[in-house]
């Protein structure tokens, strides 16, 4: 989605400067338009349709910086989309948000801190941990029951599992910021509202 976004607003920039220029001088010749539109088109396949980069393995989520953690994780996540059940797909959805939701938190994180050590050990071991496992499941056995539960069935629980996760550590890491935020509003409403004219 990301590149997605990116792409579009390329597109929206190319027609905004080509429309501009053309008011600007008074118009632009049919070719120029016709170039605008073509490079419009190559910006647009390239920003959204090309692969960035290779895809991250689970191996290399240990590696990865703190910072980028949360958005390597997503990538990494959604690779393995079609190997997963289509019940899992919501759980998949959700965790991207949370991921995303997570993110600018990371950058700020001190990577030394024990909520980092949380962070980083679910996000590079029991979440890879939990999909690696169903993968390597023969598909033809996927779906019979085993243990009371299906494998399709267990591994979408955990995604959701893992979904709740993030949503709480995301608020546990915001907590300072929210009881801070409450504070301050309490002194704006006593000091503004509440005090005497």
């Amino acid at each position: 989605m990301r590149r997605l976004r990116r792409a579009v607003l390329a597109v929206v920039a190319i027609a905004v400067v080509t429309v501009g220029a053309g008011l600007v001088i008074s118009g632009l010749p049919d070719n120029t338009y016709l170039l605008a539109m073509l490079i419009a088109f190559i910006a647009f396949w390239v920003l959204a349709l090309h692969p960035a980069s290779p895809k991250p393995r689970s191996e290399d989520l240990a590696e990865v910086d703190l910072a980028e953690l949360a958005g390597t994780t997503e990538l990494w996540l959604e690779g393995k989309r079609n190997a997963l059940p289509s019940p899992a797909l919501d759980a998949i959805d959700m965790i991207g948000v949370r991921l995303e939701q997570l993110a600018p938190q990371l950058e700020t994180l001190d990577p030394n801190a024990p909520a980092s050590r949380e962070v980083r050990k679910l996000l590079t071991e029991h979440l890879p941990g939990l999909v690696n496992s169903y993968t390597r499941i023969p598909s033809s056995l996927r779906g019979r029951e085993n243990a009371g539960s299906t494998p399709a069935r267990q591994v979408t629980e955990g995604l959701h599992v893992i979904a709740k996760e993030i949503e709480a550590m995301s608020l546990d890491l915001s907590r300072n910021d929210l009881d801070a935020l409450a504070v301050r509003g309490r002194f704006l409403e006593t000091r503004y509202i509440a005090a005497p004219e």
